[in-house]
């Protein structure tokens, strides 16, 4: 399978590059991502939302054919949107569950084109029918649609059915964030034959499969699936097909995730992009992780104070395979980009620091 990376124009949504090498090649255009040497940046709001606001601007100027639009306060129904966001080429954005956030609202004006469609992940209790109003209120969208279930298991079934092209799957635990942060980076790359994302993601019921989740699966022939963590490795036992992926933990399970970006793992290509988040919280490593799959990287995950070992190995498996391959006109690649999401409470500057030591 080929990855196909988009690039993403970085200058508008980066906070400040903080460590590495930031100018940008002889001729680039403003906001072009092409950036030279391993650059690591931040790219963080004031919260939660403003993160992901800022995310989004690489698709300022009306880029995004979509804006997938998610609830602030909980990850319930959004665990599963990252191959969407990167199928339809565009965002996730997050609001308050009882009216739509001014600046998102902006935010959506600026990045979505003309005709352009917004998904409201989840039913009213999770996105109100007042932030629905708003969001037809401002003109800009061809298309609202509206795609939940009965609950976080109905609603990931409801986003891979706008997902027919995806050859593969992944379950994770549906009960906490990690593992499917990591998972929605993977599955949500885009096929360079189909131009669609790669894969799915559905979520078990702990260690449980679940009833809604079993029956989906059941409809659907996949080429690839992939248990992904402890819970969801549990709930696919005893059934054929199934390739678990679990570390000892959240950060060595992303570690894991993050090495099929590598040239013998799930594609053939190699990576050039990663992406770091915390591992203690769920917010900014959501649009990261739909950021991330647009532009062809993986997402692991950090504690704020440190880079975990298992992490730093990880980079500099992807970049030893990135120079080890070559580029269609013959050139070495390049692990040229991270991206890491959120402030300094949630990574510390330090930890930039660490990361650009393990991709040197």
């Amino acid at each position: 399978m080929r990855l196909r990376p988009r690039p993403l124009a970085l200058a508008a949504a980066l906070a400040v590059a903080v460590v590495g090498g930031g100018a940008a090649p002889a001729g680039a255009e403003p906001g072009d991502a092409q950036l030279k040497a391993t650059t690591v940046s931040r790219i963080s709001g004031a919260d939660r939302i403003a993160t992901a606001v800022q995310a989004a601007r690489s698709f300022s100027g009306q880029k995004a054919d979509a804006v997938v639009l998610a609830r602030a306060d909980s990850f319930a129904d959004s665990l599963a949107a990252a191959p969407l966001a990167s199928d339809a080429g565009g965002p996730l954005l997050l609001t308050p569950s009882g009216g739509l956030d001014a600046t998102v609202a902006d935010t959506v004006r600026d990045v979505l084109a003309p005709g352009g469609t917004v998904y409201l992940l989840g039913g009213t209790s999770a996105l109100s029918g007042a932030v629905e109003q708003s969001v037809r209120s401002l003109g800009v969208a061809g298309t609202v649609r509206r795609v939940a279930g009965t609950d976080r298991f109905g609603t990931a079934v409801e986003v891979a059915k706008l997902l027919p092209e995806a050859t593969s799957v992944s379950v994770v635990t549906g009960w906490n964030f990690p593992d499917g942060l990591a998972a929605g980076a993977l599955m949500g790359v885009v096929d360079s034959e189909t131009e669609h994302s790669v894969g799915l993601v559905l979520l078990s019921d702990g260690n449980e499969l679940g009833a809604t989740t079993a029956g989906y699966l059941g409809t659907r022939n996949f080429a690839t699936k992939i248990a992904i963590g402890g819970p969801a490795a549990v709930a696919v036992s005893g059934q054929a097909g199934w390739a678990p992926i679990a570390g000892a933990d959240r950060y060595d399970t992303s570690a894991r995730l993050a090495r099929q970006f590598t040239s013998n793992g799930f594609f053939e290509d190699a990576t050039t992009i990663v992406g770091i988040a915390t591992g203690e919280g769920w917010a900014d490593a959501l649009s990261g992780s739909a950021l991330l799959a647009y532009g062809g990287g993986p997402l692991l995950l950090t504690q704020p104070g440190q880079l975990p070992g298992v992490t730093a190995t990880a980079l500099r498996d992807l970049q030893a395979d990135a120079r080890a391959t070559q580029d269609d006109q013959g050139n070495p690649l390049e692990v040229g980009t991270a991206l890491v999401f959120g402030g300094t409470n949630a990574v510390q500057d330090a930890v930039l620091t660490e990361i650009r030591d393990a991709l040197a």
